[in-house]
């Protein structure tokens, strides 16, 4: 489970909750792997909290959208958004992800990007 101490860890596990707490283990892993893969690329900020707080990047932390309030509580999913966080955390990214939108929307930004996986409801991407 991730230490409350640690506020990276913290974040990236709400980050996940929020944006993917409905995807699949394999979803949530590979949001939480985005954001850490931003953190050591020198175009964005260094920290995952940076990451996550940096303005127009994550939805779910935009004032204005529905899950910028939200947290956990009793949510069963919690624990594998935890569990998500943890794996990226211990574990070198395997896919080099570094940008993701969910199916729903097409964003201009995704034709310029290598698509490397979709899974559930999110496509994830390399530049």
């Amino acid at each position: 489970m991730i230490n409350p101490a640690d506020l990276d860890g913290f974040m990236l596990a709400l980050c996940v909750w929020r944006e993917a707490r409905g995807e699949p283990l394999e979803g949530k892993i590979l949001v939480a792997e985005t954001i850490i893969n931003r953190s050591v690329d020198g175009r964005w900020p260094r920290t995952i909290r940076g990451v996550i707080l940096q303005q127009k990047q994550f939805s779910a932390f935009s004032s204005g959208d529905v899950n910028a309030t939200l947290f956990p509580a009793l949510d069963t999913s919690w624990e594998e958004c935890c569990e998500a966080a943890n794996f990226a955390m211990s574990n070198a990214s395997q896919t080099g992800v570094n940008h993701y939108h969910a199916l729903s929307v097409a964003p201009a930004w995704s034709y310029r990007m290598k698509q490397v996986r979709t899974v559930g409801n999110h496509v994830f991407y390399t530049d």
